[in-house]
């Protein structure tokens, strides 16, 4: 190995040169110390991935995930298809129903709370403008229509569902960043009970049904939480801006993942394919992730919907996430849904 004398390097050179040389690095240095601006983005691999949606271009969008109370692996992943319908997955990924009823963008889901047996599922859709309803049976594990009511919004995007004292509630924006906070009736009517708007085009959103708080995800500014309640004034709070932890614009799909001790937002930020986690009790930023291609998987981009859950599967106990995979690669097909196991997540970003 050939050694030299660096040392005579640097008394060959004045001041002015060993600080221009010096200044790089002590940026990178400064900046690096600052993980709160930059992040800490880590990658995960998918557990699994979905049918692909029937229709070619950009068509799959939101999912949800419905937990079957008395027998678990009977649950379901919904899936939206923004150029036709609704797929109906079970965990495995399998499509086992397609309903053809129009251009569904988002979805989400709560138990019913006037009626024990089954589970109100609502979903935008956009052209005709409408709020449509389907409900999940539990004895049979069925998806069906039941309901689509027209909205006063020129083109609906996202939606979110909570359920507070015994009343179901359904928040739904348009691109226009007009919000409808609309409750759902024991038969399936909608009333409007509120609204507000943002100043740019919203998509995603999710309730935290304990807390009562919305959080919303404003494309091109950041997310916002405010009051899920009816009766409060809609008055946002940042969580989040565009540039800060990593999050590059669209923000996109919002969930929420209620854990043992900690309940954890999650977002797609979409301009940089990573998802950004935040610790709701303060909503400290705990660091991003990636899903990087596997030889059997390839990853994910362009994410739009995202959903989280506690329910344990095998191979993935401390439950899983479902999120939209933009371009599905591996093989090429129609875009489609992934599937990660949140103990990756847990494990890569140290999370409680």
């Amino acid at each position: 190995m050939i050694t030299r004398d660096t040392s005579l390097i640097f008394r060959e050179w004045g001041k002015r040169e060993l600080l221009a040389l010096a200044l790089p690095f002590l940026s990178a240095l400064l900046l690096g110390c600052n993980s709160e601006s930059l992040g800490k983005i880590v990658s995960v691999h998918a557990r699994a991935e979905t049918t692909p949606v029937p229709h070619d271009d950009d068509a799959a969008d939101d999912p949800a995930i419905w937990v079957n109370e008395t027998s678990p692996n009977d649950s379901l992943i919904l899936g939206t298809d923004k150029r036709g319908g609704l797929q109906i997955f079970d965990l495995y990924g399998n499509q086992i129903e397609y309903l053809d009823i129009g251009r569904i963008n988002n979805v989400d889901l709560r138990a019913n709370p006037h009626n024990e047996s089954n589970t109100i599922v609502v979903a935008s859709q956009r052209n005709p403008a409408r709020l449509v309803v389907f409900l999940i049976e539990h004895e049979q594990g069925t998806v069906n229509f039941e309901v689509a009511h027209e909205v006063e919004l020129p083109e609906p995007y996202g939606i979110c569902a909570t359920v507070h004292n015994g009343k179901y509630f359904a928040v739904l924006n348009d691109k226009n960043g007009t919000f409808h906070q609309y409750e759902i009736t024991p038969t399936y009517d909608i009333k409007l009970v509120r609204e507000w708007t943002t100043e740019t085009q919203p998509e995603g959103c999710v309730v935290d049904d304990v807390a009562q708080k919305i959080y919303l995800g404003e494309e091109g500014v950041g997310i916002w939480w405010l009051s899920a309640l009816p009766q409060d004034p809609p008055d946002m709070v940042s969580v989040a801006r565009i540039g800060e932890h990593s999050l590059t614009a669209d923000i996109e799909g919002l969930t929420l993942y209620h854990g043992a001790s900690k309940t954890y937002l999650i977002a797609s930020s979409q301009g940089n394919n990573s998802y950004a986690v935040f610790d709701t009790a303060d909503h400290t930023y705990k660091g991003s992730f990636r899903v990087s291609a596997s030889r059997k998987f390839d990853g994910t981009s362009d994410t739009d919907g995202i959903a989280a859950t506690t329910l344990a599967v095998r191979g993935m106990e401390e439950g899983f996430m479902v999120l939209q995979d933009g371009e599905n690669t591996k093989p090429k097909a129609n875009q489609n849904f992934k599937v990660i196991s949140w103990s990756d997540v847990r494990k890569k970003l140290d999370l409680d």
